[in-house]
This record gives structure tokens, sequence and C-alpha cells, in this order.
């Protein structure tokens, strides 16, 4: 039994409704506390009634009562206001660093909660509560997806704080890293990342009119012009680099990072690289027009680029393949960005500028746009729930990934209803 899901019973008082202390004293809990996520106590805050006496302070939960030796609470002072030592086993006696003893409870919890919690825990079903979903409340379950949409949103906002500090408060540098983290697509997603946070954006803005200078720096930053080339244009791309690279003093990342391997060739780093150069160029690094959410036709044509001839007979650099393919950004991956890096930015620029009217905007945009078809949401389907718009499918996305496949049944309300049924 792990000390989680112990916090859990406690914090939605889900034990057996007899408390007593080890010394026989009735035990009432007026309030558990607040449960504390940094270190200290378990619980701060909580109201205890411990036989005519009412306490407040906090409370420390362990499976058993030696762990509070094992942890050496007992010799540290932060827990000298602990008014209560909740146990599962072995409860006796528990002394703070005062040498004052502190009264422990044993709890009980029923057995069925506990099989039920352990059947989510342990059971290899796409989502935990697949068998149970059905039977969750309606109202229960559309609060909880409305919820989810705005934790989605706000997801990338630690991340934003960080490349705000490192930017000096450039939004358009930050948006460039969220952008290209956005064109690996998961698997080159960090290369991508790590090419954008060593190549200044003011620098791509001053080449914005010229299509090759633009591929000549991206290419060269990702590492790819750094060995011996033979095809004419690649060694066209390498000396303009080079030049461009002595000028404004760029460092490339190590090529090795990229991920070819068991990769359709149209989703090849390379062939990423040249259709975010095309994004660039079109848009003349101009990002106001592609963060437009207002115009999706718009949004959607400027997403809507194919990289320069060369990449219609190579998907490498020097490598030629065997016959010309137009290797544009396919309408999948085109909303999958939308979705997955423009509206999130958009709105984590709103709450920073504290703007309410535009958080309602793009909140209403996802409502009014169909799901978007993936896995996924198949998935979703296939248990019973279909989400009828494109914010109910990024909460179901977000559900899945953050919640149902790390088995955090206990911070999922979906989760605690199926076990409070119990």
């Amino acid at each position: 039994m792990n000390e989680e899901f112990l916090h859990y019973i406690w914090q939605h008082k889900l034990y057996k409704p007899e408390l007593i202390t080890t010394d026989e004293q009735r035990i009432e809990v007026i309030h558990p506390g607040t449960k504390n996520t940094d270190g200290g106590p378990d619980f701060f805050n909580a109201k205890i009634k411990i036989g005519n006496t009412l306490w407040a302070g906090n409370v420390e939960i362990h499976y058993d009562e030696k762990e509070w030796y094992m942890h050496q609470h007992h010799l540290d002072s932060a827990y000298d206001n602990v008014i209560l030592h909740v146990v599962q086993q072995n409860g006796s006696n528990t002394i703070n660093s005062k040498k004052r003893e502190i009264p422990v409870c044993q709890i009980q919890i029923n057995e069925e909660l506990r099989l039920k919690y352990q059947q989510l825990q342990f059971n290899e079903l796409w989502i935990p509560c697949e068998h149970d979903i059905a039977n969750v409340d309606t109202f229960t379950l559309k609060q909880w997806i409305e919820r989810l949409l705005i934790e989605r949103l706000e997801e990338k906002n630690e991340w934003i704080e960080q490349l705000l500090i490192e930017s000096n408060n450039n939004w358009d540098q930050v948006f460039f890293v969220l952008l290209c983290r956005s064109f690996g697509f998961g698997i080159n997603g960090l290369p991508f990342e790590l090419m954008a946070r060593q190549t200044p954006f003011t620098i791509l803005l001053k080449h914005a009119d010229n299509p090759f200078q633009l591929e000549a720096i991206l290419f060269g930053q990702a590492g790819f012009l750094k060995n011996e080339l033979k095809v004419t244009y690649s060694i066209s791309l390498k000396k303009e680099y080079d030049f461009l690279k002595t000028k404004y003093d760029l460092t490339p990342i190590n090529n090795h990072l990229w991920k070819f391997l068991r990769l359709r060739p149209n989703n090849f780093p390379t062939i990423r690289i040249a259709q975010l150069t095309s994004v660039i160029s079109k848009s003349k690094g101009q990002f106001d027009k592609l963060l437009c959410i207002h115009d999706k036709k718009t949004l959607l044509e400027l997403l809507n680029v194919e990289p320069s001839k060369y990449w219609k007979t190579h998907y490498r650099l020097d490598i030629e393949a065997s016959s010309s393919k137009t290797k544009s950004l396919g309408k999948s991956s085109q909303l999958r960005i939308i979705y997955n890096t423009i509206i999130p930015y958009l709105f984590i620029y709103a709450v920073k500028h504290n703007n309410e009217e535009q958080k309602e905007k793009i909140i209403d945009y996802l409502y009014q746009q169909p799901p978007e078809k993936n896995a996924i949401i198949d998935k979703w389907k296939a248990v019973g729930i279909t989400p009828e718009s494109e914010a109910t499918a990024q909460s179901l996305i977000h559900l899945k990934s953050k919640y149902c496949k790390q088995k955090k049944c206990l911070s999922c309300h979906i989760g605690h209803e199926v076990l409070c049924k119990t």
C-alpha cells in the first residue's frame, strides 16, 4: 500500500468512520488539512478533536509507524507541530524532537475500496477505468473535461517562462522555439528546440526575404553542413552558412542528435527543416500572421508550404531520391501545429498580459472547431466518449497522456468518482 493512496484516503475521509488513537481516545476530524506538495508534514493546518481537546496543526501519514523514525522526523523540528500521526499498521508511540509524544491513529480502509484502487493501478486496459467510465456522472465528466482544457493550454507556461528569461522577454524568439519544437513532431522535438535556442530569431528576420539564406542558416545550425558535401546545392548551402556563421558568430548543434531511423522519408528532419524554412519565408518572419486564430483559412494557407525545388528529388542532403515528389506540409501536420503550439502560445500570452477577452476567444475558437482525427480520439470513441469539438478532443488527449497513461487515478475526477462509488 503506497503513501499516495493513504494521503488520498485521509484527504477525502474515505477511511472507516470509527477513529481512535492507540491509547483509545476518540478522534473527530473537523478538517483533514491542506495537502503539502513540498518538504515537511503531509498535511498543514488540520483541525482535529482528540478526546475533549481541539487541536490545530499538521498531520503526518505513513504506512508503518516505524517510518517516522526511519525518516528521522523525531530529530527534525519541522515536525514538532504534528498533532496526529496516521498509520496503516504497527501504531504504537511517536516522539518529536522535543520529546513530546504525538497521538497515533491506525486507520481502517474498506477492503472493496482497496481492491478497486489496486485494480485501477495494475490492469492493462487502454485507460484504467475502461470498465467503469460509462457509470460516471455526466456532469462530473463534462466539468472535468472542461477543466482539463485549461490545464492543457497552460501546460507550456513554465517552459515559456524560462524561454522568456533566456531571451530577455523576446516573445518572437519564444514563439520561434515553440514552432521549431513542433516541427520535430515528437521524436525530433529536442534537436529542433536546441537548434532554435542557438539561433537568434533576429538574424532570421534579416534574411526572411531570401529563402536560400534561411535554409543555409537553419541547416547549418542543425549541424548538417559540417561534413564534406558533394552535390552543388549542398556545397552552396555550406559556403553561404560558413559566411553567415562567421558574420553572426553562430554555433551549430551536433547532427548526431537527429533521428532518421524508422521514420517515413516525409518525416525526416531534413524535410521538416526545409518546410520550416518555407513557413518563415512565406510569412516573412512576421509571426503575427501565424497567430491570427480568427481566420483559420489564412492560417492554414500560411502553413500550406512546400520546400524549395531541390527537395522534390531529395530527402537528405547529398542523397538523391529515385523520383521527384512534392513534400508539402500535410493538413494533419498543419492542424497539429495550430492546436499544439499556436493556440497554447496565444493563450499563455493572453494570461501573461491579463487579457481575459482574448482567453475567452481562444477557448470559444476551440469549441467551434470539429475534433481532429487521430488514433487517441478513435480509442476514446471505442470506450464510449465521443468529442463534439476540438476543445473536447484536446482535453481527452491531455487526460490520456497526463493521467490515464501515468495511472494518476487519485488526481483524476473520474477516478475519484469510481473509487467513491466503491
